[in-house]
């Protein structure tokens, strides 16, 4: 009750359900989820009171993972059962399991604490040590536990709740957890309750993974087999093992029958023209000002005369073949676990969103060219050279004192217009390639933004840059119009102005984009 969620889409309200398959709607938000130090943690509620992402698509419309959503429904379990859900956690999940080495605590018991893996990021070809990872979202993932504990938690998810003589769940809550919940297309692995699915050599698995900085764990059930296996690594490595041990656990134990590998069908190759575009991943920042330095690479997709499909990630471009309408293999017969990929059309045949068939907590939003990285920073720097060109005004006026020409008469209004547009030029231009990429770097501001509730006077301070640039520039807008009605100046000098009024604008645009004005701390 002491929590409200915006009626962003009033008669549209989030459910328990909506939290358990990620489909909220929610933005995605790494603000205040972990905290800089052992002292004064706020609790995760206070959490999900404080920090209340926006809501940026109607629920139940796409997964979208969240660990705010999941960290609300901890919430959610408390108020209903009135008992806090670490007690409620120990009194029906761990002691029932004998889950002794395993504590949702930030600061664990001493006996625990003494044991705590290390966790390592690797530089310079050596591993560092890295310091304890304060979660305030304790729910969706600051359990610490070992391995024999979570085989025993396996164990009674396969035996749908049981364990020896006590069960913690019944039957068929265990098999409404394990079944489809929720699916961004009918032909991907779809969300469980609290689980996702995964296919592979034709079996379908549940699974859940948890991440942080360095711990990459995975824990994977096969309920038809009554099978499964639960890993975590120690290091930014752990991401790319856990994927490789899940496809050899799944070739060695349960291999499928071999594969005829599509061909590409050069026929087909404008029928792709549909797929061709800019999408980008719909787990990221919308509306705070760490979408500026949080915002995924765009990733293109093209169609080729041969009848393939490039998809040109971050990490470079890889070619895949249409196994079925709308679905495409590596066209190098490559697996990757995260399986093939899918569109997704509307009902006009418009593709909007495209899939891979083992990621079902997010998809990639098809994006328009205006929405990309890649058009925003290349219109920062094109209207940055425009602005530039302000500086040519006092060299000019330097110039013809020093050479002794004539300056040609202005009117006040004019000089006036000048300095503004100059102001807001220079202002934009210091804010946008010198202020910003600071603070976006500086570590030590970033940590107290993100994890403390103490918001850096300079990151305000830098931030109220481009408001004041934005009363400039109205005022240049206006002078530019009153140039061209007053006749101020020359034809090239009046074209000059209104270029770069124009400028101003587009590099506010810009500004605007990346929700770097100080309201959106």
């Amino acid at each position: 009750a002491d929590i409200t969620i915006p009626d962003t889409y009033p008669g549209q309200p989030v459910t328990m359900r909506h939290l358990m398959t990620h489909t909220a709607g929610f933005e995605d938000s790494a603000l205040r989820m972990t905290w800089i130090d052992h002292t004064d943690i706020i609790s995760f509620r206070q959490y999900c009171a404080e920090n209340i992402p926006a809501r940026v698509r109607p629920p139940g419309k796409a997964s979208s993972y969240s660990n705010y959503g999941t960290t609300l429904a901890a919430v959610v379990v408390e108020d209903v059962s009135g008992t806090p859900f670490e007690q409620y956690l120990q009194a029906n999940i761990l002691s029932p399991l004998g889950m002794y080495n395993t504590s949702i605590r930030e600061n664990l018991p001493p006996d625990l604490a003494s044991r705590l893996a290390q966790g390592y990021t690797f530089g310079n070809n050596e591993n560092h040590p890295t310091g304890d990872m304060i979660l305030t979202i304790g729910p969706a993932g600051g359990i610490s536990s070992t391995a024999p504990d979570m085989a025993d938690f396996m164990i009674a998810h396969l035996q749908n709740g049981a364990f020896g003589d006590t069960a913690i769940l019944a039957p068929e809550t265990a098999e409404l957890m394990h079944a489809r919940a929720f699916a961004n297309d009918p032909r991907v692995a779809g969300m469980c309750l609290g689980f996702y699915e995964q296919f592979y050599n034709g079996r379908r698995a549940i699974a859940h993974g948890g991440d942080t900085d360095t711990f990459h764990s995975l824990l994977l059930l096969l309920p038809e087999e009554q099978a499964g296996f639960f890993v975590s690594g120690n290091s930014v490595g752990g991401k790319g093992l856990r994927n490789a041990l899940f496809a050899a656990f799944m070739d060695h134990y349960y291999p499928g029958g071999e594969e005829d590998l599509p061909l590409p069908d050069p026929s087909g190759s404008a029928m792709h023209e549909k797929y061709a575009g800019t999408y980008m991943m719909n787990r990221h920042n919308y509306a705070g000002f760490e979408r500026y330095f949080s915002l995924p690479a765009s990733i293109d997709v093209a169609s080729s005369p041969d009848g393939t499909l490039t998809v040109t990630t971050s990490t470079g471009p890889a070619q895949y073949v249409e196994a079925e309408p709308g679905v495409f293999s590596r066209a190098d017969a490559s697996r990757p676990v995260s399986g093939d990929i899918v569109f997704h059309t509307t009902a006009d045949g418009s593709v909007d969103f495209y899939a891979h068939v083992n990621e079902p907590p997010l998809v990639y939003d098809r994006v328009p060219w205006y929405a990309t990285t890649g058009f925003g920073e290349g219109l920062k720097y094109a209207a940055g050279i425009v602005l530039a060109t302000v500086l040519l005004w006092p060299l000019l006026a330097l110039f013809r004192r020093t050479h002794a020409v004539p300056e040609p008469q202005a009117q006040k209004p004019a000089v006036i217009a000048r300095w503004t547009a100059g102001a807001a030029a220079l202002l934009l231009l210091a804010f946008a390639f010198l202020l910003v990429p600071w603070v976006s770097n500086d570590a030590a501001i970033l940590t107290q933004y993100m994890e403390t509730q103490d918001i850096p006077a300079v990151l305000t301070a830098v931030l109220a840059v481009p408001v004041i640039a934005l009363v400039l520039t109205v005022a240049t807008i206006t002078a530019a119009v009153l140039a061209w009605r007053e006749r101020y100046w020359t034809f090239p000098h009046r074209l000059h102005y209104t270029a770069v009024a124009v400028a101003l604008v587009a590099l506010l645009w810009w500004v605007n984009t990346n929700n770097l004005w100080a309201w959106c701390l």
